[in-house]
């Protein structure tokens, strides 16, 4: 399988929508932003497969298509058949694996390693939540962050990330507040649903 970079990708798993090159700027952030997606909400994957990829760390579009199919079969209770299934529904999104993604945040400048850990944070169906690991390489003093309450930590810590990417990645990933409408949508409706 030869290596291939995002320019030559002309759909979204998400949309499925065709770019036709009308709009430059717009379908960039398209083709860019689905790498930053998860998995679980992108793709139907088995739960075997899924929890494959949730136990390595892959949780996001991005880093599933950088891997080789190797390098999958490697992971632990990874097999042929969950290969052939990923393979199978990133074509149909018009991509594949062992992707080169050149561009931030998978490129390696700036903070990309901190959107990404964030952006792996993300709970299906909208909201954050920090494990002790992440709270560790991310340098989140947890105990500060969780004393407001114990309550909800999922709301706590959804309204913490979504403050911290905003200040710090909007500015420069304008595809960025998109992605996050959704869990703004999520911690408003938990915001009223928790007194």
């Amino acid at each position: 399988m030869s290596l291939q970079r995002i320019d030559n990708y002309q759909r979204t798993v998400s949309s499925g929508m065709v770019f036709d090159g009308n709009n430059k700027v717009e379908n960039a952030f398209q083709r860019k932003r689905i790498f930053l997606c998860l998995i679980m909400e992108e793709m139907e994957l088995t739960f075997r497969s899924q929890k494959c990829l949730d136990n390595a760390g892959i949780k996001l579009i991005g880093q599933l298509v950088q891997k080789s199919a190797s390098e999958l079969l490697d992971l632990k209770n990874f097999g042929r058949t969950s290969l052939h299934e990923i393979e199978k529904n990133l074509a149909e999104g018009g991509l594949t694996l062992e992707m080169i993604l050149d561009f931030f945040p998978w490129n390696g400048n700036g903070n990309g390693a901190e959107l990404i850990q964030i952006l792996s944070l993300q709970k299906q169906g909208g909201g954050f939540l920090i494990h002790n690991k992440a709270a560790e390489i991310l340098d989140i003093d947890l105990k500060e962050v969780n004393q407001v309450s114990k309550s909800n930590l999922s709301l706590l810590h959804t309204k913490y990330l979504l403050d911290r990417l905003e200040l710090k990645f909007e500015e420069d990933i304008p595809y960025l507040t998109d992605l996050l409408k959704p869990h703004r949508k999520w911690l408003e409706r938990a915001s009223i649903e928790t007194p």
